[in-house]
């Protein structure tokens, strides 16, 4: 199974990295925009994205993905990773298409348990 991880800060992306590089296939993205171009060629399993990034956020990036009909991952499911626990920003990214949102630090075995229901695993 392979994973599209997408955070700006390289110490999140690492943690994401090595909690999952056993039992997943893991690329990573530095920024919204950079998302969007791997997200046009590659097919993902499962999209792990944060929520602020400079030049386009994470829920920017969502709603381009799920709006392109020509994205191969306009379907594929996208858990937010984020340390915002506001109300506002929770909504604005399920309503961008978001499928489920954790608020950072991240839990290892709460994230697992997210994968393996999104993943069937």
């Amino acid at each position: 199974m392979k994973i599209l991880v997408v955070d700006d800060n390289p110490i999140n992306l690492k943690f994401l990295f090595y909690s999952l590089r056993n039992d997943y296939e893991i690329e990573m993205a530095s920024g919204g925009d950079e998302a969007l171009s791997l997200t046009q060629g590659t097919k993902y399993d499962l999209i792990l994205m944060d929520l602020w990034m400079p030049l386009i956020d994470g829920a920017e990036t969502t709603r381009q993905i799920r709006s392109l009909g020509s994205n191969a991952n306009n379907q594929t499911p996208i858990i937010f990773c984020t340390t915002s626990n506001d109300d506002e920003d929770k909504r604005r990214c399920l309503t961008f298409g978001a499928n489920d949102y954790l608020i950072k630090p991240i839990q290892v075995n709460l994230l697992k348990e997210k994968l393996e229901y999104y993943l069937g695993n």
